[in-house]
């Protein structure tokens, strides 16, 4: 044999054809890069944060969509003008004030309600449910009466006593709201950990002899978080829904201030020779909280593994 001969039988260390196909078909995404993708084939979901975006830019963006001051420009002269007419493209209302104006600075309001309402109730209702559902024992026991007890309230109702109490100011709003909220959460919670507790890897991390803290929150709480980020999305929609009600009702913000539900409170004399002072925050309203059902829909959908199939 030659030389050149034992060259030829030199066996090859490079990849072969068919490992290549392998590769290039099993492309490595994430897991994250997968609910993105599930979320973008929801095209309600789409529309929904779509609209919610217009709607957050419009309401952070007010100084640069409109030249009045929701409080302070006032025109007595101009009162109840209807929708299209000069200068205010949706009227204004019975102190002269445009309604445009109040309903980019009111959805301010509204909207960071919600969010405020979402991110309380959502703390302290994880917080216990995952104290609650890891330790288990006594504490649940004690915990999840408890809870129980604050489901057992009507939720407006219990949330009007709180206000009526405390005073009619946003923070209060907000902490009524969050009070009478959080308990959700909290079941949520409690189920999705005594789910994830007994698998292998958590209880593996639990021989190896980690922290409760670090199995906590390495461990279980990641794996929570989809349907919390589902539950929160929904919390946001509701949250906005109760504030406008607590304002119809009297209980809201200033009656000065700019604020959905307090707009629609102002409207509601006015039903019969000015209906567009109830209907164009009405409308501002349902489309918000119909937009975060869209997104706790398409949420829903994208975390499902069943679901991205």
């Amino acid at each position: 044999m030659n030389q050149e001969e034992g060259m030829n039988l030199t066996p090859k260390t490079g990849p072969s054809p068919s490992d290549e196909i392998g590769i290039e078909s099993l492309p490595v995404t994430s897991y994250w890069a997968d609910i993105v993708r599930a979320f973008t084939k929801n095209k309600i979901a789409v529309l929904g944060l779509c609209i919610l975006t217009v709607i957050v830019f419009l309401c952070v963006a007010a100084p640069w969509f409109t030249p009045y001051d929701p409080v302070m420009d006032m025109d007595l002269s101009k009162t109840l003008l209807p929708p299209g007419s000069e200068g205010h493209p949706l009227g204004t209302d019975h102190l002269g004030r445009d309604i445009w104006c109040r309903l980019l600075y009111g959805g301010r309001t509204s909207v960071l309600t919600g969010l405020s309402v979402a991110l309380l109730s959502g703390f302290v209702g994880v917080t216990i449910g995952l104290i609650s559902g890891y330790f288990g024992g006594t504490l649940d026991s004690l915990l999840m009466r408890f809870t129980d007890i604050m489901l057992s309230f009507p939720f407006m109702v219990l949330a009007i006593a709180i206000v009526a109490v405390l005073g009619s100011k946003q923070q209060n709003i907000v902490l009524a709201l969050a009070i009478v909220g959080w308990p959700g959460f909290a079941r949520l919670t409690r189920g999705q950990v005594l789910a994830i507790k007994s698998t292998e890897y958590v209880e593996a991390a639990m021989v190896a002899g980690f922290s409760h803290f670090r199995i906590i929150f390495s461990h279980i709480l990641p794996n929570c978080m989809g349907l919390i980020i589902i539950q929160a999305t929904l919390a946001v929609g509701g949250a906005i829904l109760s504030a406008a009600g607590l304002a119809y009702l009297g209980l809201g913000v200033d009656a000065a201030s700019p604020e959905w539900g307090m707009m629609l409170s102002q409207g509601k004399g006015y039903l019969r020779t000015a209906t567009y002072l109830t209907t164009i925050p009405g409308i501002a309203i349902s489309l918000t909280v119909l937009a975060m059902n869209w997104i706790g829909d398409g949420l829903r959908d994208a975390f499902d593994p069943k679901m991205r199939k």
